[in-house]
């Protein structure tokens, strides 16, 4: 420990690109080295890079532990794992320019959130109550399957990325690294589809639909901090998400519900969106109006109403199924409003 890297900052970057460094000059050009990785900070991940660049490596393949099981003082949002990271010898002299590595690191990170939340969904079926990975587990990978694509590039854009690792960085300074690996994790938030909605209606909602129905999965679980819906509203590219927002209290924040947004916010993305007539139509039933004139209503605000029945019908499931702890009313009126929008007469 008295030998150990310390500190932060521009030193504890030199010190950790010298330490890879005399590690790597003192193995073979075919040997590898393990190491092991746990952080949700895109920074940081962007400082390994620069590392493994600085002294002559690149990330071979990547995996993640689960090496913490969850509980019930601990939900969602905390890393509950390890990266394990393989690194060789960089021995090609490989150059890329920043549109392909983007669609590289697309590829790439898909492929790594689609094999994962398969294992979610493996283990569930052999009796496993919780998911094996977490939402953040799975963009730290995103972060390792970015690092993958990388690091296998000397130069990006004409720029040699050892040389530049080496050099000094101002602090919060933002580059092309930095830019790519937010954008993995982007990619990564984008795959993280909410159990209860089929991959068929996700694809066929807005970025504020998203946003929206995947705040509601973490609100299910208990998770209020501001800072998640900051960055899957960033994730989503969804331009001002506090309109969706009932409190911005740092650690009490929720999303606005039915009885919230009333009679209002029919304007904007969200606002034009089936969600948000679903969302009016909870509000009547729970305001006791007719039900034949709240099918009317969102019939008049579903302009193609008979192509989206399946996603409204998915809405309302959605719905009665994540607000039924919370909020019982809202969650009874989305059950009475997919018995009518299933068993309603057509033609």
């Amino acid at each position: 420990r008295a030998l150990a890297i310390q500190g932060k900052g521009e030193k504890f970057r030199q010190d950790m690109i010298a330490a890879y460094t005399a590690l790597a000059n003192h193995m073979p050009d075919n040997g590898l080295q393990v190491v092991m990785f746990t952080h949700q900070d895109a920074e940081v991940w962007s400082d390994m890079a620069s590392i493994m660049w600085g002294a002559g490596l690149q990330v071979t393949a990547a995996w993640y532990i689960a090496t913490e099981t969850t509980s019930e003082l601990k939900k969602g949002g905390y890393v509950q794992g390890t990266v394990l990271l393989v690194a060789r010898k960089r021995l090609q002299d490989a150059s890329a320019y920043r549109d392909e590595l983007v669609e590289e690191v697309r590829q790439e990170v898909a492929h790594q959130i689609e094999t994962m939340v398969g294992l979610n969904q493996r283990t569930k079926g052999k009796g496993r109550t919780e998911n094996l990975f977490e939402d953040a587990d799975l963009q730290m990978a995103g972060y390792a399957a970015a690092l993958r694509v990388l690091t296998g590039y000397r130069r990006i854009d004409g720029q040699d990325m050892a040389a530049a690792a080496l050099r000094p960085r101002p602090k919060g300074e933002r580059d092309i690294v930095r830019e790519i690996i937010d954008y993995a994790v982007q990619v990564a938030n984008e795959h993280l589809v909410p159990e209860g909605i089929a991959a068929g209606v996700w694809e066929r909602c807005s970025s504020a639909e998203r946003f929206y129905l995947k705040m509601m999965e973490l609100e299910a679980i208990g998770l209020k901090k501001l800072d998640n819906y900051q960055n899957f509203a960033k994730a989503f590219r969804v331009g001002d998400y506090t309109e969706l927002m009932a409190s911005k209290q740092p650690n009490n924040a929720r999303l606005k519900n039915a009885l919230d947004f009333k009679k209002s916010s029919f304007e904007g993305e969200f606002g034009r969106s089936a969600l948000r007539a679903v969302l009016f139509a909870l509000y009547e039933l729970q305001k006791e109006m007719d039900s034949d004139e709240v099918m009317e209503h969102l019939r008049q605000q579903v302009p193609d109403y008979h192509t989206r029945r399946e996603d409204l019908l998915a809405f309302c499931q959605y719905i009665a199924q994540k607000r039924e702890q919370h909020l019982p009313e809202e969650a009874s009126a989305a059950r009475i409003l997919y018995n009518r929008i299933k068993n309603e007469r057509l033609g």
